[in-house]
């Protein structure tokens, strides 16, 4: 039974320290330009906790709804990483 308890505290202890770091990142770059590597790498500084590329993009992506920000839609996404294409001249 405190075991349950326990594991449930540090979860949301590790949530909430997560969260606020991203909300951190979020806050300080105004923009999409934070990056799951940006948050990996606070949280590994901050508090010595691991996390992987996707939890990171999870908990960015919380807080820039949270923060009032719309994600990018995922054509969106796959657009930024291809070059844009040259303009056709007009016939």
């Amino acid at each position: 039974m405190f075991e349950k308890r326990h594991a449930r505290r540090e979860a949301r202890a590790r949530h909430r320290q997560l969260m606020n770091a991203a909300l951190d990142l979020v806050g300080m770059f105004g923009d999409h330009s934070a990056t799951s590597a940006d948050l990996i790498a606070l949280v590994f500084g901050q508090h010595a906790i691991e996390i992987g590329e996707d939890e990171a993009a999870r908990y960015l992506d919380a807080a820039r709804v949270t923060r009032g920000q719309r994600l990018p839609a995922a054509n969106e996404l796959e657009d930024q990483d291809e070059p844009a294409e040259e303009p056709r001249p007009i016939d």
